[in-house]
């Protein structure tokens, strides 16, 4: 016996349940880490957390943003809901990608190499600090990202 198709016709609501999971998660988790970055500095470990959250959600819309029937599905089963779910979970994964973009772009880095920590003299390594000023255009595409989730 094999495993069922990741997502198929039966797990509709499946698919649906998951598309409000990971919207609820980027919304939150992008909402307080724009309000992180605008009362002060962040590290680059925060930043790459981000990266990392980012590209899950990209990956994880990908599985579901083609599940046939999921269009008609939600907008039977969530009340008030007009769009298209493929079309708003293409934006959304679009937006992501321009947050990753934004960054990949503006960390520092010397001869392809990324400078997000220094040496010190005693051997351990402080994580490089991004100010406000610094993550001003991040926190600009991240709200475009929130802007995707109703």
């Amino acid at each position: 016996m094999t495993l069922p198709p990741a997502l198929t016709q039966n797990s509709l609501a499946y698919a649906l349940n998951l598309v409000q999971n990971f919207a609820a998660q980027t919304k939150d988790r992008g909402t307080s880490a724009v309000a992180v970055m605008a009362a002060g500095s962040v590290d680059t470990i925060f930043i790459f957390s981000l990266l990392d959250a980012l590209n899950g959600l990209i990956s994880n819309l990908n599985l579901i943003k083609n599940t046939a029937g999921l269009d008609a599905y939600a907008t039977a089963q969530v009340p008030g809901y007009t769009g298209t779910m493929s079309s708003d979970i293409t934006a959304t994964i679009n937006a992501a990608q321009a947050c990753i973009d934004w960054v990949v772009a503006n960390f520092p880095v010397n001869s392809g190499f990324l400078l997000g920590q220094s040496l010190n003299a005693n051997g351990t390594r402080t994580q490089r600090s991004f100010s406000i000023a610094q993550t001003a255009g991040f926190r600009t595409v991240l709200n475009s990202l929130l802007a995707t989730i109703g």
